[in-house]
């Protein structure tokens, strides 16, 4: 059982197994638009590897494989000590990474942001922000909750109805467009929530690490790709990159060359068990190209520390054996012998807490009917306006919103250079009329391309 206790305070962004910060290299050669890595940017919502929106430009995504690698080693050990050693190394990162600083905690209703309100139970330097949308599900609740049970100062905020639009250049300088717009709504408060300290806590990639993916033990490489690509592409995305594929010309078969590209991804990370591997794939491309992408509003402001980030927790985490990382039990565990008060506090993904969710699909699905019921009453027949469950329905319905969304998509020369009017019609109306949710994503991924083009092509 190996001693995870830890000293340094500082890490290395830019060299770390999951980087906060990408080095950007540039090689010799012409600049161009590199359109395949736009069709998988715009099925998927994030670049691939190390590849950009253009050629012979890249960054650095990961560690090299001499200085190290993911990988699936798990101990002969049992659930008590591996909590104790989680214990051990989650509270040491907190402790070192927090002393003399005063922290910002954003707190939500899910479990890996209560894990760290765990951990800093009894420090009274820490004052906790929520942010819930306008006319959303009503998140702050939570987080007021657990800050009332740790005696934290506490402010609620309301995610206001086209936001975007004013902190939109803002947002293109942060993220350079890496990621499409609307996922970062912390970007409508960070001005005021980070008045409150010196240091932002995140619980980012908890739900990563301390879970499985929940695909088959046996399953092989080829199941592995397609299993990916359900998780972390997006149908409507992929229709669209479909078209644009065979508009520039690019031969072949997209989905087939994008098939192809994800299982080289999953190929080069030498794990065997398929969840330990997409977990490794995650790390080493969700992480740092889409999430990572929107966690620079937070950096734009103040410091930031992300414990399951940290190096020695990505290695702890290489050797716990899968059943004991499935269905978050560890972190549940964790808070529940750490801070009951806070177990008691419903898990928002569940409406029940944590000593009690398990009953979720048995006792309490009754409870789950009444629920449905009632909101489809309120909303199909009393017309209540329905709760606004994703950030693009606060960024693209109304008429504001509308007007906004049209003139970057319609009125945006260089965009057309780039992607035919016809195109951006097609499935601009598809969003409008067929189907909304599913055609968000190409919308918005449309939006980001067009920022780009404006304010960075020409620049190149």
């Amino acid at each position: 059982m190996g001693d995870y206790s830890i000293n340094s305070k500082s890490q290395n962004l830019t060299s770390s197994i999951i980087p906060l910060e990408l080095s950007s290299t540039r090689n010799h050669g012409p600049i161009h638009i590199d359109y395949e890595s736009i069709c998988n940017w715009l099925s998927t919502g994030f670049f691939l590897g190390n590849t950009t929106i253009l050629k012979n430009q890249f960054v650095r995504t990961a560690l090299s494989k001499e200085e190290w690698k993911w990988h699936y080693s798990p101990r002969k050990i049992s659930f008590e000590q591996v909590l104790d050693e989680f214990t051990n190394l989650f509270e040491s990162l907190i402790q070192n990474h927090t002393t003399e600083k005063d922290v910002i905690l954003p707190l939500s209703g899910g479990l890996d942001s209560r894990t760290l309100a765990a951990a800093l139970r009894g420090n009274r330097n820490v004052v906790v922000v929520s942010y819930e949308f306008e006319n959303g599900i009503q998140e702050t609740e939570y987080a007021r909750q657990i800050a009332a049970a740790c005696g934290w100062e506490f402010h609620a905020y309301n995610i206001p109805r086209g936001y975007l639009w004013e902190k939109l250049d803002e947002l293109a300088d942060i993220n350079q467009c890496q990621t499409e717009f609307t996922h970062p709504r912390q970007m409508a408060v960070i001005d005021e929530i980070a008045q409150f300290g010196d240091l932002i806590l995140s619980g980012q990639w908890g739900d990563v690490l301390f879970d499985i993916p929940g695909i088959d033990d046996k399953a092989d490489l080829d199941q592995q790709t397609r299993f990916t690509i359900k998780k972390v592409s997006k149908s409507g995305g992929m229709e669209l990159a479909v078209q644009l594929w065979e508009y520039w010309g690019l031969g072949g078969d997209f989905k087939q060359t994008y098939f192809n590209t994800i299982r080289k991804l999953l190929s080069d990370i030498d794990i065997e068990n398929p969840n330990s591997r997409i977990r490794a794939f995650k790390s080493l491309h969700w992480a740092p190209r889409w999430a990572n992408a929107n966690l620079k509003v937070f950096t734009s402001r103040r410091d930031m520390f992300i414990p399951y980030y940290h190096d020695e927790m990505c290695k702890f985490i290489c050797t716990i054996p899968e059943m004991f990382l499935a269905n978050r039990k560890i972190q549940i565990e964790y808070i529940k012998r750490k801070a009951p008060e806070l177990a008691r506090i419903p898990w928002q993904a569940y409406y029940l807490n944590l000593y009690s969710y398990q009953h979720f699909n048995t006792i309490y699905f009754p409870r789950r009917v009444y629920r449905y019921a009632m909101r489809t009453i309120r909303e199909k027949i009393i017309r209540i306006p329905p709760v606004i469950q994703r950030n693009w329905e606060l960024q693209f319905l109304g008429k504001d919103n509308k007007g906004y969304l049209e003139h970057w998509l319609f009125k945006t020369p260089e965009l057309n250079e780039l992607v035919p009017k016809q195109i951006i019609q097609d499935f601009y109306y598809r969003f409008k009329k067929d189907d909304p949710v599913k055609y968000s994503h190409p919308v918005s991924m449309l939006l980001t391309l067009a920022v780009w083009c404006k304010r960075f092509w020409k620049k190149v």
